[in-house]
C-alpha cells in the first residue's frame, strides 16, 4: 500500500496572517537600515564640515562603513519594494475576505509550536477610542 502525499494549502486567513507578521518584520528590518544610514551620512556630513573649520581636519578618514552606503541603500528598496508588494497583497486579500470571519482552524501559531492546537486570542487595536476609555473610567462622563 503506498503512502498518500502530504498537502497543505493556506487559506486566505492565513495569507492575511503571515503577511501581517512578514510586514511587521520587514518594516523593522527596513528602520534598522534606514538607521545605519543616517548614521553613516551624518558621520561624513560632520567630517566634510570640520574640513571646512580647520585644516587640522583634512587627515580624518572616512568612516569603515561609508563603502557599505551603495549596498544599504539597495537593501533599504529591495525591502521597501517587498513591503510594497505585500501590502498590495494584503489589500486584495482582505477585500476578498471582506465581511467573512475567519473559521476557527489550526492557527498559524498552533502549527509553529508544533501542531497543538492553542486557544486563539483575540487581536484588538494597540489603543481603545477615547469613548470606550472614557466610558469605562470612574467619574464624569464615566459608567462606573
Amino acid at each position: 500500500m503506498s503512502v498518500l502525499p502530504i498537502f497543505v494549502q493556506l487559506s486566505k486567513f492565513e495569507q492575511i496572517e503571515i503577511l501581517r507578521a512578514e510586514i511587521e518584520l520587514r518594516e523593522e528590518e527596513l528602520k534598522t537600515a534606514e538607521k545605519q544610514i543616517r548614521v553613516i551620512l551624518f558621520e561624513l556630513e560632520r567630517q566634510k564640515y570640520l574640513q571646512t573649520v580647520h585644516q587640522l581636519f583634512q587627515q580624518l578618514q572616512a568612516p569603515e562603513q561609508a563603502g557599505d552606503v551603495p549596498q544599504l541603500n539597495a537593501n533599504r528598496e529591495a525591502l521597501n519594494n517587498a513591503i510594497q508588494s505585500m501590502k498590495a497583497a494584503l489589500g486584495a486579500l482582505e477585500a476578498d475576505t471582506a465581511g467573512q470571519s475567519a473559521p476557527a482552524s489550526r492557527g498559524l501559531q498552533a502549527q509553529r509550536a508544533g501542531g497543538a492546537a492553542a486557544p486563539s486570542a483575540v487581536r484588538r487595536a494597540k489603543f481603545d477610542s477615547f469613548d470606550d476609555f472614557k466610558a469605562t473610567r470612574p467619574g464624569p462622563g464615566g459608567e462606573k
